[in-house]
């Protein structure tokens, strides 16, 4: 399926494209800087990146993922919603991927991606096959989401 995330360089919304490429769908995204280290993950995955939010510049897609930062004056946004263009938001999507699956979640104020990181590291060194999405990148995992 061919899908597009607006927003796709935040922590979460990378994580999330990482594991649709991993599921084999293709996936594009707009967003209005493409930072390091999450926009070298996501090159190397072959995911086209899109600078900025103009409606004109939106591909051809079958599923929108629409980041929750973004409001109803994107012009993006707008364009979807005005063209009923089939969209989602990406805790939505998510969902659906892991509805099956058991799910640790690390909450709180302060730690909660240097705990994910640990947690990952202790499982995998158990060589247990885990599925993970980490608000942020590290550099004992290659990505900083997977499916598993």
């Amino acid at each position: 399926m061919k899908i597009h995330i607006l927003g796709i360089c935040g922590t979460f919304m990378g994580g999330l494209a990482q594991i649709l490429v991993e599921k084999g769908h293709h996936v594009s995204g707009s967003d209005h800087q493409f930072y390091s280290p999450m926009s070298d993950q996501l090159e190397a995955l072959g995911v086209e990146m899109i600078q900025g939010y103009d409606s004109v510049n939106l591909p051809d897609a079958e599923l929108f993922v629409i980041g929750n930062a973004l409001s109803r004056d994107n012009s993006s946004v707008e364009h979807i919603l005005n063209t009923k263009l089939p969209f989602t938001s990406g805790p939505q999507m998510l969902g659906e991927m892991i509805k099956d699956k058991t799910v640790i979640a690390v909450a709180g104020t302060h730690g909660k991606t240097s705990t994910a990181f640990m947690l990952c590291e202790i499982f995998q060194h158990q060589d247990m096959d885990i599925g993970y999405l980490v608000g942020g990148v590290s550099q004992s995992l290659e990505l900083s989401a997977r499916l598993g």
